[in-house]
This record gives C-alpha cells, sequence and structure tokens, in this order.
C-alpha cells in the first residue's frame, strides 16, 4: 500500500483543515468565472474540487487513491462532482470523457511523477484544455521524504515544459506551507497555452 492509503485517515482531515483561498492565495484572481469546467487532478481529500463545487464550477476530481477518494466523497457529497479513479501521466479515464476543461489544478500532485513520466504528463494535461484554459500546479519544495514518493522539480524543467508544450508561464510564485513547516515552501505555476 502506499503512503497515502495507509494514512488516509489522519491525512485527509489534516487536508481539509486548511482553506481553498489561503492554501492557494496566488490563484484567486485568475479564475475562470463559473460554471466552468475545472478538472483537479490528485483531488485528494476533495477540499479543493469541493471549494470550487460550492463555487458553481463543474468539476471532474481525479483520484488514484481509494482511501483518499472515499474520505473525499463522503465528507464532500456535490452534484457538481464527478469522481473518476485514474492518474497521471496517461489520465486514460479522463481522456476517454471527451471533456475539455477551462482549468486545470494540481495542487502537491506533480513532484509524486518521477522525472521520466513529467513530459508525457504535462502533455496529456495540455490537451485537456479549452482554447484559453490553464494549469494551475503547486510543488513542495523542502526535504525529500522518499516514503511519499516525492522528487525534486527544479523551476528551470517547468519552464522547458512550457516551452516544449506551447504554454506560457502567467506566474510563478513561492508560497509559505500552510501547516507551518518551516523547512517547507509552495512553488505556484500558472500555464496557459499560447
Amino acid at each position: 500500500m502506499s503512503f497515502y492509503s495507509i494514512h488516509a485517515h489522519r491525512l485527509a482531515p489534516l487536508y481539509d483543515s486548511i482553506p481553498f483561498d489561503r492554501i492557494h492565495a496566488p490563484l484567486m484572481n485568475w479564475l475562470p468565472y463559473p460554471p466552468a469546467q475545472v478538472l483537479d487532478v490528485g483531488a485528494g481529500s476533495g477540499r479543493d474540487a469541493a471549494w470550487f463545487a460550492a463555487k458553481g464550477y463543474e468539476v471532474v476530481a481525479v483520484e488514484p487513491v481509494a482511501e483518499m477518494m472515499e474520505h473525499a466523497k463522503a465528507a464532500h457529497p456535490h452534484p457538481n462532482i464527478r469522481w473518476i479513479a485514474d492518474s497521471l501521466p496517461a489520465l486514460t479515464k479522463v481522456i476517454a470523457t471527451g471533456l475539455q476543461f477551462d482549468l486545470i489544478h494540481l495542487s502537491a500532485v506533480f513532484m509524486h511523477l518521477p522525472p521520466a513520466d513529467r513530459d508525457r504528463a504535462f502533455r496529456k494535461l495540455t490537451l485537456l484544455l479549452n482554447p484559453g484554459g490553464r494549469i494551475h500546479i503547486t510543488l513542495r519544495q523542502g526535504p525529500v521524504e522518499p516514503e511519499r514518493g516525492l522528487h525534486d522539480v527544479p523551476d528551470s524543467e517547468m519552464e522547458a515544459l512550457a516551452r516544449e508544450h506551447g504554454a506560457l508561464i502567467e506566474f510563478n510564485t513561492t508560497t509559505p506551507d500552510s501547516l507551518d513547516r518551516p523547512e517547507v515552501t509552495w512553488r505556484h505555476f500558472l500555464f496557459r497555452l499560447a
């Protein structure tokens, strides 16, 4: 079992305790207008999917860890959320829906991908965007925790992925950790297809 499967009962309520607009403050002025289509990849506890749904967005929430999805569905039932058990880099089930999205949101997800999978993952994300759509990615920066399957993702790699896939970086900023861990900061990227 994965780290997140084993610890879902502890992590999901912890993640839910942090308000969306606090953890994603850099994104707030860049959101599309509801009822835009939002894809929440690695939806975890369901906090972000629930926030989008409550604001009137149509949300597809993707989560590969069954224990996290079980918590999310129970804690955040909403008719605007469609849950799909899927994961990067392929997102096979999401692509099979034929849906396109105005915002693709990856909170604390991309750094779980091994370097060899990141180009394919970014390409898949761009293929799922509507014209003018955006991709929001947050990356944990701090000590590596092998049990969580974390990898370093340098800014230069994110910039190269944007160039290779015709995306513009609308912002790249750092915020402190919302759980007040002094050794951890978060990098926020917002991409838009050129």
